[in-house]
């Protein structure tokens, strides 16, 4: 490693230091909050350059090297030139905290600490899809690329694009559409893992990708990277779908932005309406026009007024006209087809036939003229007599039975009736869809509309099996997910047939490709999947790892954060917008200019004894932390880091003349959960030894996350590697309460945190803490001398009700050190009894 850089020489005012470093400009697409930032940087020490003007940055242990013109992942460290720039002169949070609620417990008791935060974060979500992945939404299934090309309002940033939905909703494993809150699209190159299951099409992501698997039937589908997936793994497909009420289809504002163009009849030549039109202008009375041309004065008054109204050309373009609730297209002959219609089980019907077998044509001679045509083998009359009881039933409108050569057609002469089922459901063989309303319409509404496609274009077996066969990608994907809301899992099987063959005794042109979809109604019959109450699990046939250097995608849904990829069940995007604020501006507050000055005194007004660097994360803004703590140093502030222990050696050496007292959030001890987070839970463990190897003053908070973190076996592998340090580093365990962006996860109870507090008692640990449940949780909120137990500081939530350390910090009973850095002077130490506890908030500072 080449030797670091000697940090900058900081005895320059404020102001030359930042005019002396060109600032990096911005760049297009980028928010106005990352490009306002730039103005407020300095040259990094805690970086080396490298060849082609790249630098790899110390900062923390993702050990980013970062081309010229990039960031590294934290989003506020980035390469101009081969120079290495960090933030600088501002904080984008100020707040003053009680130091019990960082939490420090043997940091200063009853202090305030003042607390800044900064932009940016080293966590990351990096787990993405191939654009050709299939969502499956209430608009069907589609693909990641067409749902995000089909946005209208896409935002360009640095690092991404991204598309915000209006309406669109996202299946999630409740079986409840949920509302998609954005999809991302951004450039990756690397490793790209192909997951193969039984049945189903393969699944094409990023190694980092969670997806829902197991690999004990017995236990419930969880979590999981895809690169730890093997072919013992099952992946998860829901069971249980939401249907919901009956529906009404709007004609008229389906085919509301239909324009037709139509021929307009007319008992004059074009020459001799020219002819009206001058004769007119010079003053020619219209009785006098119409003998010459053998008419009335009144028709060529009549005839005048059209071509004043623009309405003298042979042909006019209008949209659909509606009348007494009849809908018709301008030429057509009334009554027209319904505005409205229900969507019963006849109209699913008649939908399923015509996806089956329908088309529309459009008459060479008259372009405006269209027409429906089911086709039907001679075999299969029943089906076509069926087919007109339906048109008649449903709009009112009569067919021809019509024997061709080779089959048995259901033809129908109705303009307004072809738009429509063309608009819902596309006409041709590889362009036909399911009518979207289908997606969300009652369960025997779908049921319907599945049998009769089956009827028309598919097969039965005796065992249950149901087999159907389409050209149309779309078409196939729409039938397999309705069978699955259904409850049958469907297998689509693709295959490449020759491009020759005969229909009917017909030689034909046929498809690159043909989709067959499978399911079976008799669950007696026997495959490889396994069903659970909740979840049909798909076993992996394949796993194959390749390079890929293209567009990926992912996507944001609200509340459960999970949705459907090809029918798997796979993890949502959900750290996309934590502690980005560069990224998104809608997700942090705008900066505030200041120097360490008046962050120093502004602690001073807050009566604060320490300030710290907090939220998001301090490591990656260490130089500017330094600054503000050599000035606070001489004002005799306690400094202090609240962190996520993504650390290096380097960051820390070059902080450890400033901070005394360091925080690290350690999340989970399971290497899945930090690598969905987007650091190796070996990274958090190894910032934790420096960290207290170096001599920082440290504190370890665990949120316990039931269903996260909780089990037993993961607390006690927390509280067993925290003893092996040293048995005198506090371990707080605090309760996790639901938020909007977590409402999946029950909060944590009362005794949930009891029972990590004695795992961590039993690991040997002597200052063990539950927090974020005030007053609820015994002895556990208080400090005792692990020597004699006596109770040394008592607590109720951020208020010291009771202090009996001496002035040395030692037992006033029995004379043991107690490790921590505590007051001089006991009698600073201010105290208060439980009813007062709510004075002692957090309060921001502006």
């Amino acid at each position: 490693m080449a030797e670091l850089k000697q940090p900058r020489r900081t005895d320059r005012a404020d102001a030359n230091l930042i005019r002396e470093i060109p600032v990096r400009k911005p760049i297009a697409g980028e928010s106005a909050l990352a490009s306002a930032v730039n103005t407020m940087v300095r040259e990094g020490d805690l970086y080396e350059k490298l060849s082609d003007k790249r630098v790899h940055c110390f900062a923390c242990a993702h050990h980013c090297k970062i081309n010229d013109g990039g960031r590294g992942i934290c989003q506020v460290r980035y390469n101009v030139g081969g120079t290495l720039f960090v933030p600088r002169g501002y904080v984008a949070a100020l707040q003053c905290d009680p130091v019990e609620k960082k939490p420090f417990f043997h940091v200063l008791p009853s202090s305030d600490a003042l607390t800044f935060g900064m932009l940016g974060c080293d966590l990351h979500c990096a787990y993405c899809f191939t654009g050709d992945t299939w969502v499956v939404t209430d608009q069907g299934p589609q693909t990641f690329e067409k749902l995000f090309e089909s946005t209208e309002t896409i935002q360009t940033r640095t690092d991404a694009e991204i598309a915000l939905p209006n309406n669109l909703r996202a299946i999630s494993a409740s079986g409840t559409y949920r509302r998609v809150e954005a999809i991302f699209k951004h450039t990756y190159r690397g490793q790209m893992l192909t997951l193969k299951p039984y049945y189903l099409p393969a699944l094409c992501c990023t190694p980092e990708h969670r997806v829902f698997a197991t690999d004990d039937p017995n236990s419930p589908p969880e979590k999981v990277e895809a690169r730890q997936l093997t072919l013992k793994h099952y992946l998860a497909i829901p069971r249980q779908f939401d249907f919901s009420l009956a529906q009404t289809i709007d004609i008229s504002e389906l085919l509301s932005e239909l324009q037709v163009t139509y021929r307009v009849a007319w008992d004059l030549t074009l020459e001799q309406r020219q002819w009206i039109e001058e004769a007119s202008a010079q003053g020619i009375s219209s009785r006098e026009i119409g003998a010459k041309l053998g008419t009335s004065g009144s028709y060529i008054r009549h005839v005048h007024g059209k071509l004043r109204n623009g309405h003298g050309t042979d042909a006019r373009t209008s949209g659909v006209l509606v009348e007494n609730e009849m809908l018709r297209l301008p030429n057509e002959h009334r009554p027209g087809i319904p505005a409205k219609v229900a969507l019963d089980e006849n109209l699913a019907r008649l939908l399923g036939y015509y996806c089956a077998e329908g088309s529309v044509v459009q008459d060479k001679n008259r372009p405006n003229s269209f027409s429906i045509s089911f086709s039907f083998s001679y075999r299969e009359r029943g089906l076509a007599e069926q087919v007109q009881l339906l048109l008649q039933t449903c709009f009112g409108v009569s067919s021809n039975l019509v024997k061709r050569e080779t089959t048995l057609a259901v033809d129908v002469s109705k303009s307004s009736l072809a738009l429509f089922l063309k608009e819902l459901c596309g006409t041709g063989a590889t362009d036909k869809r399911v009518p979207y309303y289908l997606f969300d319409a009652p369960r025997e509404i779908v049921v319907a509309f599945l049998n009769a496609y089956t009827s028309g274009d598919g097969h039965r077996y005796q065992n249950g099996k149901v087999s159907v066969t389409t050209t149309s990608t779309a078409l196939a994907y729409g039938i397999a997910w309705l069978a699955l809301k259904c409850g049958y899992l469907a297998s689509i099987y693709q295959t490449a047939p020759l491009p020759l063959g005969f229909i009917m005794g017909r030689l034909v042109n046929r498809s690159p490709h043909q989709y067959s979809v499978v399911w079976y109604e008799n669950s007696k019959v026997e495959r490889r999947v396994i069903e659970t109450a909740q979840y049909h699990l798909v076993p992996l046939r394949e796993i194959v790892t390749s390079d890929f250097d293209g567009a990926v995608y992912n996507m944001q849904v609200e509340q459960e954060h999970n949705y459907l990829a090809n029918f798997f069940l796979v993890s949502n995007c959900q750290n996309w917008d934590i502690s980005q604020a560069l990224r998104d501006p809608e997700s942090g507050r705008p900066p505030s200019l200041v120097t360490p000055q008046q962050l120093v005194e502004i602690g001073k007004e807050q009566n604060a004894r320490v300030i710290a660097s907090s939220y998001n994360e301090p490591l990656i803004t260490s130089e500017w932390a330094v600054e503000i703590f050599k000035e606070a140093q001489r004002a005799g502030f306690l400094c202090a880091y609240v962190s996520n222990g993504n650390a290096t050696r380097e960051v820390l050496e070059y902080i450890k003349p400033y901070v005394r007292a360091y925080k690290i959030d350690l999340k989970s001890m399971r290497d899945k959960n930090y690598r969905a987070l987007g650091a190796p839970l070996e990274h958090i463990l190894n910032g934790i030894r420096m960290v207290h190897e170096m001599g920082f003053w440290l504190e370890i908070v665990t949120l316990i996350i039931p269903g996260f973190n909780d089990s037993d076996d993961e607390l006690r592998d927390a509280a067993q590697f925290i003893a092996s340090l040293s048995k005198d580093i506090p371990w707080h365990v605090t309760a996790f309460h639901q938020d909007y962006k977590m409402l999946d996860k029950d909060s944590t109870t009362v005794r949930d945190l009891l029972r990590a507090c004695e795992i961590g008692k039993e690991a040997g640990l002597n200052f063990v803490y539950a927090g974020n449940l005030p007053g609820r949780v015994g002895q556990w909120e208080n400090t005792y001398c692990p020597n004699c137990r006596a109770a040394l500081i008592e607590r109720y939530g951020y208020l010291i009700t009771q202090y009996r350390l001496t002035d040395e910090g030692t037992c006033s009973n029995c004379g043991t050190g107690i490790p921590g850095v505590w007051h001089s002077n006991a009698n600073d130490v201010q105290l208060g009894d439980m009813w007062m506890w709510r004075t002692r908030r957090p309060r921001s500072v502006s």
